[in-house]
C-alpha cells in the first residue's frame, strides 16, 4: 500500500475531492463531501483535508483541528473512503492519520466520532482503533469516543 496521509482541501483539488463517492448502499450514511465543505465553511474549529495514497485521492475527512466549544472534544465530523478504494485498508490508515494530526494539539484529550447505527463497517473500524460507545446518541447517531 502507498504512503497514506493528508492534505488541506483547496481550491486546485476540491472539485475532485467532491466528486468522492461512496458505495450505493452507503449513500445514507454519510453526507456529501459538497455537504461536508459547506459545512467547513461555517464551522469555527474544523477543516477539511483529502486523503491521499501516494498520487491518489482515496478520501475525505472533516476534523476538529481545535476544541469543539460546546463540550472540548475534538470531533471528526465527516469520514468517508471512495467506493473504488474501499476494502484495501485506505480506512484504517486514513482515519490513523487523522487521529495522529488531532493527537498533536496539546489540549487533544477525548476525539469523538459518530456514525448512524446500521453503519456496522464503521463502528467495527472505529473500535478497531480504539473508540468506546459513549451511549449517547446526537441527531440519531451513535457517539464514540477515544481517550488520549
Amino acid at each position: 500500500m502507498d504512503p497514506v496521509y493528508l492534505k488541506p482541501v483547496t481550491d486546485d483539488i476540491r472539485q475532485q475531492c467532491i466528486e468522492l463517492r461512496p458505495r450505493d448502499d452507503q449513500l445514507s450514511f454519510v453526507a456529501s463531501n459538497l455537504n461536508s465543505l459547506q459545512k467547513a465553511a461555517e464551522e469555527k474549529t474544523c477543516y477539511p483535508y483529502a486523503i491521499y495514497a501516494g498520487d491518489f485521492m482515496v478520501g475525505f475527512a472533516l476534523f476538529d483541528e481545535e476544541p469543539y466549544p460546546e463540550d472540548g472534544c475534538f470531533w471528526i465530523v465527516r469520514f468517508m473512503i471512495d467506493r473504488n478504494y474501499q476494502g484495501r485498508g485506505y480506512g484504517k490508515a486514513g482515519l490513523s492519520a487523522v487521529l495522529r494530526k488531532q493527537k498533536e494539539h496539546p489540549a487533544c484529550s477525548v476525539i469523538r466520532i459518530s456514525h448512524v447505527p446500521d453503519n456496522t463497517a464503521a463502528n467495527r473500524l472505529y473500535k478497531g482503533l480504539g473508540f468506546k460507545e459513549t451511549g449517547q446518541f446526537i441527531n440519531g447517531e451513535l457517539v464514540l469516543d477515544l481517550e488520549v
